[in-house]
């Protein structure tokens, strides 16, 4: 069976290697079982270690995108609780706006997006129970990735 590429998920270990030698890396385990890598010789991968270490520390979760093939992480995204205000159809190309309370951005879910109708419907559902979801955007253009029920805390 494959393992998931793409999960939004809280941390149980971050494992460090010994030094920082080219090949070394920093073994990560999420509370689903899900494992990914990070490389320990790379500034970026260690700055990751030190978030997803902070986000461990706090009990929340991460978004994270791994390469299939070697497990290490390609993607790390922070996802934020919010409650759906409003969900409604952008009029050319069928996107949709969200509007998330708190939040005075532009929020869109993609028509394109691999998993537009599940996460159309978590969005409504949260919006009509009035239910904190954990939402997770792009850097670059406010598209929303994923969405989830927020934890009950």
């Amino acid at each position: 069976m494959a393992q998931e590429t793409t999960w939004t998920d809280d941390i149980c270990s971050i494992e460090h290697p010994a030094g920082r030698e080219k090949g070394s890396s920093i073994r990560l385990t999420f509370a689903g079982g899900a494992t990914a890598r990070l490389d320990a010789s790379k500034a970026r991968d260690r700055t990751w270690a030190d978030v997803l270490e902070s986000l461990q520390d706090r009990h929340q979760p991460a978004y994270i995108e791994v390469d299939p093939k070697t497990r290490f992480v390609i993607t790390l995204l922070l996802p934020l609780s919010f409650l759906v205000k409003r969900v409604h159809e952008v009029p050319e190309g069928g996107d949709l706006e969200v509007e998330l309370e708190v939040s005075h951005a532009k929020h869109y879910l993609r028509r394109r997006h691999p998993h537009f109708e599940s996460l159309r419907k978590i969005l409504d559902s949260a919006r009509r129970g009035k239910t904190p979801v954990l939402v997770t955007e792009s850097l670059d253009n406010s598209a929303i990735v994923d969405v989830r029920a927020a934890p009950q805390k």
